[in-house]
């Protein structure tokens, strides 16, 4: 070997022993502890949501509640001296604009996480692309079944339809006694296809006959044909599912039509622009819901102030799922250490006992939400509890 070759090799062994004795130095003076390195000052954080459209009841209140969420954030010492900055986009309910607007959050905005979308249909689009791209993105409004099983990047906090359908029927069953029930459902929406399928599979549980099933499509308006056909077969209550853009005439023909038997409705229905526009057509009207706003557990009652006290207004159940979506993902970026998206995803998964507005809240093994539904129904125009 050369001389000049064992030179460098001294100079880069000398290199490396100087490396060494610098961390352990490092080590010694934090007390025996690695220390992370600190978060970014700002984290870009995408929020993709449906805020223009007949669905954008839904997304408007959802950003209400992420923004709340967001100001008590970088308002407080969760974060440190963080800062998340919320990269807003409206994928108008359309599955090719959901697909383009994920794409440029992840690509372009670089963000380390991504809070929505609204609509489940849209979710079934979009979520593939951030698990592919290995993006944690978190649903606060999703309810389909199969939304967590596109991938373990994929979360969600709201409730699963096959997790409040089947008490909010039985609920019903109880009080009323039904032995015959008709369906109205949209064939063209994930969403409402996915809730049909589970109020006929609850309806059989409880062994109330299914003896009317029809559907409508998307931009459809006048539902009497569908209604009249149900009607004509005299159930003793109608399960119907819908967004708010076709609930609520849904109900006002409904009640047209002389249809007087209770009316069960998916969470479509659980908005407060359905009965602000339905009116007297949504009294009586029977849903299940993730929260309610005259619960009373500390951190619900500590949201509807808040949320009173900025907007002007009350807010709704997808304001507290977005609410509690925002602490989730700021949470997870705290225990993570790290705006690294993987370790946010780890982070995430590993929640468990978080006090929020929904209550005590954890993720299950398939990153699905664990936390009680409730049954409310309408009276003299707003949600109160069903008994």
């Amino acid at each position: 070997m050369s001389k000049a070759g064992d030179e460098i090799r001294l100079r880069m062994k000398t290199m490396r022993r100087s490396v060494l004795a610098i961390a352990l130095a490092a080590f010694a003076a934090s007390g025996g502890t690695l220390q992370a390195a600190p978060l970014p000052s700002q984290i870009a954080i995408g929020a993709v949501e449906t805020l223009t459209g007949d669905n954008s009841a839904y997304g408007l209140s959802i950003r209400k509640g992420l923004e709340l969420a967001l100001a008590e954030i970088n308002g407080g010492s969760l974060l440190g001296s963080s800062k998340i900055r919320l990269v807003f986009k409206d994928d108008k309910a359309d599955k090719q604009e959901g697909i383009s607007v994920f794409t440029s959050l992840i690509n372009d905005e670089k963000v380390s996480a991504i809070i929505g979308p609204t609509l489940s249909s849209t979710a079934f689009a979009a979520d593939p692309v951030a698990q592919k791209a290995g993006v944690p993105v978190l649903g606060t409004s999703n309810t389909a079944t199969g939304i967590t099983a596109m991938g373990n990047f994929v979360f969600r906090d709201s409730l699963l339809q096959s997790g409040v359908v089947p008490g909010t029927l039985a609920a019903a069953a109880a009080k009323f006694h039904p032995q015959k029930a008709a369906l109205l459902f949209e064939s063209t929406n994930e969403f409402s296809k996915s809730e049909a399928e589970v109020f006929k599979a609850s309806l059989q549980k409880l062994g109330i006959q299914l003896v009317a099933s029809e559907s409508y499509s998307k931009g459809d308006s006048d539902f009497r044909t569908q209604l009249g056909k149900l009607k004509a077969r005299r159930p003793d209550i109608y399960v119907m599912s819908s967004l708010v853009g076709e609930a609520i005439p849904v109900l006002q023909q409904s009640r047209e039509i002389g249809i007087t038997q209770p009316i069960i409705g998916g969470n479509g229905f659980n908005s407060p622009a359905v009965l602000k526009n339905a009116k007297s057509a949504a009294e009586g009207l029977i849903v299940g819901s993730a929260w309610f706003i005259d619960g009373t557990a500390p951190k619900s009652r500590a949201f509807v102030t808040a949320f009173r006290k900025l907007y002007g207004t009350d807010p709704d159940q997808f304001a507290a799922q977005a609410y509690d979506g925002m602490y989730l993902m700021a949470t997870a970026i705290r225990n993570a250490g790290s705006a690294e998206r993987s370790a946010i995803r780890d982070a995430l998964a590993a929640i468990r006992g978080q006090e929020g507005a929904l209550g005590t809240f954890s993720f299950d093994e398939n990153r699905d939400p664990v936390h009680p539904s409730v049954t409310l129904t309408v009276k003299d125009g707003r949600f109160v509890l069903f008994q």
